[in-house]
């Protein structure tokens, strides 16, 4: 009587395994399909991005070129202003205000400080 016992039990794990082994193996290629499915979407996505890449970056590399002309054109024409404006009178003119400002400000200074020392007591 246990031997039919053991028997059946055993019989049922071997179902039971089988049914198990199967839905594990369906659902292996249900994951197998969709993973298949998302790297065909990556792929189109990469190949997408790239054909829109590409004329975004020749475009800012053409811009960063323009940009960077410019810049070089201006700081020549900065530079040959500077030179002239050493050139010219105007240099003279601005070293004469600065030493008057540094003169004046000594000379109110020492006037300040002296109207302090007199008028302690």
């Amino acid at each position: 009587m246990e031997t039919a016992q053991l028997y059946q039990g055993l019989t049922f794990l071997a179902y039971s395994t089988g049914v198990i082994v199967i839905l594990v193996g369906i659902m292996l290629i249900c994951v197998l399909f969709n993973l298949t499915k998302l790297t065909k979407n990556i792929n189109d996505t990469a190949v997408i991005v790239k054909t829109e890449l590409e004329p975004t970056l020749k475009n800012v590399n053409k811009s960063v070129e323009i940009i960077s002309g410019v810049i070089i054109k201006t700081d020549e024409k900065l530079q040959k202003v500077k030179a002239f404006m050493k050139k010219t009178p105007f240099n003279i003119l601005l070293k004469v205000v600065s030493l008057t400002g540094t003169i004046s400000k000594g000379f109110w200074g020492g006037l300040a400080s002296g109207f302090k020392m007199f008028s302690k007591k």
